[in-house]
């Protein structure tokens, strides 16, 4: 997890040169002499590994870059859709030019019905869940590089229709909706009203939906809970209703748990307010748990907005289009701790999320005094990841204390793409160990470092991640840095507006490839630096064959 901003000066990290205190002429200048050829040395041998040609370890970076280049995904929908007068299955078929589709999302009249993340992609339609009429259906998908496509819209006609539910109200019907529930394979609707309910299991093939906003399920005032909502199963739903965790108060206070061994569950258009501790929690061997379209609204007291505990039994866990805030972990925490997994927690995603407000005021002194503090940065996250091939794709994060998203744990082949990130400590953070992986077309603004690649140690590091297309705008410290051992990346087009200079750092790193970097407005201080520094054994790390190309400053920022 990520340590103090390693884009600090430290004296483990940065390389500096003597100071020449109160001393005798002769002996001044025997030092500076000396201090002198050794500089010289050490440049000397950095221009001669940088003249030579591209280094290998970042041709197979290179690869990721003509990858992001690609064109936009195909998508077509597939099969008759006039009218629809009873349930039906929509269906699309779509294809990545390059790396992988993501995600797929059915629109009605503009307004997203929900989204598929695993082909063959689909999504059931009840017409009696929709208002009766003519309507025009999209379909759109989205790669892991954050390209898009959407399909023109067809006509579908919707009639009326009665859905086959047990329909239940506070003071009707409900407790043989509950036991309806818990058994599974079934629809329960609860009509307007507040139900005083929680751990409420709810079992295979079952759906639960709610009649809007004003279908509220709430414990009672001050009961112990460990759940409001309990999922514990397959192909299971639950939608249009809010859940209120009634704020701080005893037991484990999750608003809707994902139980361990479930499958294939959504929850849609859900309001979460007052979450005593997690919005959503989902652990265990799991799959395809998706988040959509919903609001999760810690109210500045509960923990987390969506926690998954991922491991090697875990995987295709997202959360899209969903309104986060209020929390003081996390808003996403797509939890994968061990390293050097191939294929934990695959394919997590965070899609177009909203993520704002993540602040523990237990860590107030983190923020001034870090050095001083326990813990600092293990927590105020925005969107964390530490699974494999994971996207994170098309967020915004405001407000998250620490950092706007971070990488941690076996963050292998994840694109982390067209974010924009505003009033954070960091806005990118590469735990180790993050391989492989690409950043690109994110927009970080007011941060102190823009992004940061943490330091190799305990034989974990970042290596060969491309960084290309960024925009850094007023990064006090600086806007992107790359720490000891950290080698192979490619870090290619990016635009630092503002801030502190040197904008790329590359300490104690080898084998980068740096070219075509802008900075703006122009200045006398150097845009890239190379700086020696120390490896965790104590040994010199001095920065060998990176080779830096046409990193230029401008008056103008409009020229990209």
């Amino acid at each position: 997890m990520a340590s103090d901003d390693s884009a600090r000066s430290t004296a483990r990290h940065v390389f500096s040169a003597p100071r020449l205190l109160s001393s005798r002429g002769g002996k001044a200048a025997a030092l500076v002499l000396v201090w002198l050829v050794a500089a010289a040395v050490v440049t000397l041998a950095i221009v001669r590994q940088n003249g030579r040609g591209e280094p290998s370890h970042s041709q197979a970076t290179g690869s990721l870059l003509s990858s992001s280049a690609a064109g936009p995904p195909s998508v077509t929908l597939i099969g008759q859709h006039g009218t629809v007068d009873r349930p039906t299955t929509l269906k699309a078929a779509a294809k990545a030019r390059s790396g992988r589709v993501v995600a797929v999302t059915f629109l009605l009249d503009g307004v997203p019905l929900g989204s598929d993340t695993k082909a063959p992609y689909s999504l059931a339609l009840d017409p009696g869940l929709v208002p009766s009429g003519r309507h025009r259906l999209t379909v759109a998908a989205v790669d892991n590089h954050g390209r898009r496509r959407a399909t023109q819209p067809v006509t579908l006609t919707t009639d009326t229709f009665r859905t086959q539910a047990l329909v239940a109200s506070p003071n009707r019907g409900l407790e043989r909706a509950l036991v309806a529930l818990r058994s599974g394979h079934v629809t329960v609707r609860l009509t307007p009203g507040r139900y005083r309910l929680h751990d409420v299991r709810i079992g295979d093939g079952a759906r639960l939906l709610g009649a809007g906003p004003r279908t509220v399920l709430s414990p009672p005032t001050g009961a112990s809970y460990f759940a409001v909502l309990v999922a514990r199963g397959r192909g299971i739903a639950i939608s249009d209703l809010t859940v209120d965790g009634g704020g701080p108060g005893p037991g484990r206070g999750i608003a809707v748990a994902v139980f361990d061994g479930s499958r294939n569950v959504r929850l849609s258009r859900l309001r979460l307010i007052r979450v005593r501790t997690d919005g959503v929690n989902v652990w265990g061997a799991y799959s395809n748990v998706s988040v959509q379209d919903s609001l999760i609204d810690g109210d500045g007291g509960a923990q987390t907005g969506v926690f998954a505990l991922g491991s090697d039994r875990s995987r295709a866990t997202s959360v899209i289009r969903t309104r986060i805030r209020g929390f003081r972990s996390h808003g996403i925490l797509l939890a994968q701790r061990e390293y050097g997994r191939t294929a934990a927690a695959l394919h997590g995603l965070a899609l177009d999320n909203v993520v704002s407000d993540i602040r523990d005021p237990a860590r107030d002194r983190c923020y001034y005094a870090p050095n001083r503090e326990p813990k600092c940065g293990t927590n105020e996250g925005g969107i964390w990841t530490g699974g494999v091939e994971a996207a994170i794709i098309g967020n915004t994060v405001l407000r998250a204390r620490w950092d706007g998203i971070e990488t941690v744990g076996s963050s292998t082949r994840t694109t982390v793409v067209g974010n924009t990130i505003r009033d954070t400590r960091t806005g990118i953070y590469l735990e180790h160990s993050t391989n492989d992986s690409l950043f690109a077309r994110n927009v970080v603004t007011g941060a102190r470092t823009g992004i940061n690649v943490e330091w190799s140690h305990d034989g974990q590091g970042s290596t060969h991640n491309a960084f290309t297309s960024n925009r850094i705008v007023s990064a006090t410290q600086g806007g992107l840095f790359v720490d000891v051992g950290d080698d192979g990346n490619q870090i290619v087009e990016n635009v630092f507006v503002g801030g502190a200079r040197p904008a790329i750092v590359l300490q104690g790193t080898s084998d980068n490839v740096v070219r075509r970097n802008l900075g703006c407005p122009a200045g006398d201080d150097e845009l890239v630096r190379e700086q020696s520094a120390h490896f965790d054994s104590g040994a010199r790390a001095v920065p060998r064959r990176n080779r830096l190309s046409g990193n230029t400053t401008s008056s103008s920022c409009r020229t990209r």
